[in-house]
């Protein structure tokens, strides 16, 4: 889908890396020329990512840190904007926020303590990373771009009261932040996937089958469908988008009932 030069002399950090649409994405960067570091809480699957990168490619580096802790966040950023030849980056220019997490309950089963849990991982991690990467690397030189992964369907989702406050938090902060940074050259924007069939999806225990009768398409997502639309939002060919959601998630999030009923036919 991309030349293996495309995104070459770019630095890139995926979170949530170690699996999903984070390897996935790590992989197409790595495989386009970029130098990528991939961030997660546990090494081992943060190396198996490393592993799979294509021969020819930057090593992919693999940075532990649990997102949701502010100091973790500040030494690991320190670490990756530091020269190569001590194993970083050298900088960065290019920020995918994929982490994140929830779990499926009925808003009024939902604790204090579980709404804070969720909102903590998928947005207020989101937005600390993010201005942190801008303060040491973007701002300074004039120039990055920020993709943060979110989720459709925009109408409501039963069992997620959490995760769609969250999300929908996100989508705003990367209209707000569009506006302020781009003035340093900074975009922000998000990508809206649908159900993607992800070894996380599959713990759900749902039939793919079955559920891929209420998407348009027909079918479930690929974590690299995901990546390709990160990639294209970060790329000199989405130079133009900033402070959007762009949804890729197979026609889900406008199908309403039509999906359930059938064709007129």
């Amino acid at each position: 889908m991309f030349s293996s030069d495309a995104f070459g002399g770019r630095r890139v950090l995926v979170t949530g890396g170690g699996s999903g649409i984070g390897r996935a994405t790590a992989l197409l960067f790595a495989g386009a020329g970029a130098h990528v570091a991939v961030m997660g809480r546990r090494i081992e699957t943060l190396e198996e990512t490393a592993a799979l990168a294509p021969a020819r490619s930057l090593p992919i580096v693999p940075v532990v840190c649990d997102i949701r802790e502010s100091d973790q966040v500040d030494d690991a950023l320190d670490r990756i904007v530091a020269d190569d030849a001590l194993g970083g980056l050298g900088g960065l220019d290019i920020l995918v926020n994929n982490a994140g997490g929830q779990f499926v309950a009925p808003a009024e089963q939902i604790t204090a303590k579980g709404f804070r849990a969720v909102t903590r991982l998928n947005l207020e991690a989101v937005w600390y990373l993010t201005t942190q990467v801008a303060v040491r690397a973007f701002i300074p030189q004039n120039n990055g771009v920020v993709v943060s992964v979110t989720m459709t369907p925009h109408r409501g989702m039963p069992g997620m009261s959490h995760s769609s406050a969250a999300r929908a938090g996100v989508e705003s902060l990367m209209r707000t932040l569009a506006v302020e940074w781009g003035r340093y050259g900074i975009r922000c924007a998000a990508v809206a996937p649908g159900i993607v069939h992800t070894d996380a999806w599959e713990r759900y225990g749902l039939d793919p089958a079955a559920v891929s009768t209420v998407i348009p398409v027909g079918r479930l997502q690929t974590a690299d469908e995901v990546a390709c639309a990160i990639a294209f939002v970060a790329s000199p060919a989405g130079g133009y988008i900033t402070g959007t959601t762009l949804t890729v998630d197979g026609g889900l999030d406008v199908s309403g009932p039509g999906a359930l009923l059938g064709s007129a036919d």
